[in-house]
């Protein structure tokens, strides 16, 4: 079945003439794993002091479909084109660790869209995408008919840990990457084309908020921010919110870590950089952000990128959004294995707007009822 994903209002739609299933690009990273994930991850967190590295994977993925040194020579992922014709193509990382570098030899990306969000078109020859974030480009098919390569080498820490990341036979491929200037998306660079401009303009937020976090390796692998691991509550936040009243930060456990937010004010987040070699993809449910400062480039209020993962690296980056949207959002980084070790905090935004209101949420009796059910279990089913 034939997929098109042309929506009437794009205001993109004049400068591409494909969109299908056919355009989707997904990156994933690929683990050989003997043993279960759980005790990849209990190594992680618990093996050898405390203080092992992330586990690496064997392999990158395009569309499913990879190599690795000493495996099979699978028939690789193609994406077929038609010369003369312009293509959106929709690209994701789906990975659990790896950060890419995308680019397709011998051809121009312009950039229209980013994590569903519409931007001006924006031309560059290669890009970092990083766990969860999403990019729409446009290709032009304007090139001699024949192959050319779809490249997204993966960005990982201490690579060297897994020897099936040493590369590729020498003679494949031999050309190089990008076209023209090789020019790298710079991402304060990027602009939204619909309601352009930070909440509030360059006014003082209502409430800015420091997020310092570091990774602790004493008896286990722990990150934190602020100090503070997140760990899952046995209660859903959303439940202690609706059914239990929660409106204080004070009613919430340590661990849960989690700010309480008041409805239509301005939030800055002030998220600082460690010098520990990661690239962070912070991502924060339930609002699309605006960067007002980045990893690179000025402070900017007039037109700043407008996404909902953001890279954070060894710089402080500042991300401003309006509470208009009452819920409990989570922010957290996006390689799982630190967010299993804790790099997550809770915003719960307008709680009083989430039980009563044109807002508010809707949870059932029955699913009310579980929570005494689940309580009453002997500890051992629990």
């Amino acid at each position: 079945m034939q997929m098109d994903f042309a929506d009437p209002k794009d205001p993109h739609a004049a400068l591409y003439d494909v969109d299908d299933a056919n355009t989707v690009i997904t990156l994933s990273d690929w683990y050989h794993l003997v043993k279960r994930a759980l005790y990849v991850e209990e190594v992680y967190l618990h093996g050898n002091g405390g203080g092992n590295h992330e586990p690496i994977p064997d392999s990158g993925l395009i569309n499913g479909i990879g190599r690795y040194k000493g495996g099979p020579a699978v028939t690789r992922a193609r994406v077929n084109v038609v010369a003369g014709k312009r293509y959106r193509f929709r690209v994701i990382n789906t990975s659990a660790y790896a950060g890419y570098e995308f680019s397709i030899e011998g051809h121009r990306l312009t950039i229209i869209e980013v994590d569903g969000v519409s931007h001006a078109p924006l031309t560059v020859d290669r890009f970092m995408i990083y766990i969860g974030q999403r990019y729409s480009v446009v290709l032009n098919a304007n090139q001699p008919v024949k192959n050319y390569w779809i490249r997204a080498p993966m960005e990982l820490q201490h690579s060297s840990d897994n020897k099936n990341c040493d590369g590729a036979p020498a003679a494949e491929p031999t050309t190089t990457p990008g076209t023209g200037t090789g020019t790298l998306l710079q991402e304060h660079l990027l602009a939204p084309i619909v309601d352009p401009g930070a909440p509030g303009g360059n006014v003082p937020a209502d409430r800015t908020i420091d997020l310092r976090f570091t990774r602790n390796t004493n008896g286990q692998t722990e990150w934190t921010i602020n100090d503070i691991r997140y760990e899952s509550p046995d209660l859903p936040t959303l439940l202690n919110i609706v059914a239990n009243g929660f409106s204080a930060e004070s009613q919430f456990t340590t661990h849960e870590h989690t700010f309480v937010l008041e409805k239509d004010k301005i939030i800055d987040l002030v998220i600082h950089g460690s010098a520990n070699g990661h690239t962070h993809p912070f991502h924060l449910h339930g609002h699309a952000f605006d960067i007002i400062q980045g990893e690179s480039g000025p402070v900017n209020y007039v037109n700043p990128p407008r996404r909902d993962v953001v890279g954070v690296k060894g710089s402080t980056v500042i991300i401003r959004f309006k509470t208009d949207n009452p819920g409990p959002w989570f922010l957290h980084c996006h390689i799982d294995w630190h967010l299993e070790a804790g790099l997550a905090v809770v915003f719960a935004e307008a709680p009083g707007a989430q039980r009563t209101g044109p807002q508010s949420q809707i949870i059932k009796q029955s699913w009310l009822d579980l929570c005494p059910i689940y309580q009453a279990l002997p500890p051992a089913f629990q």
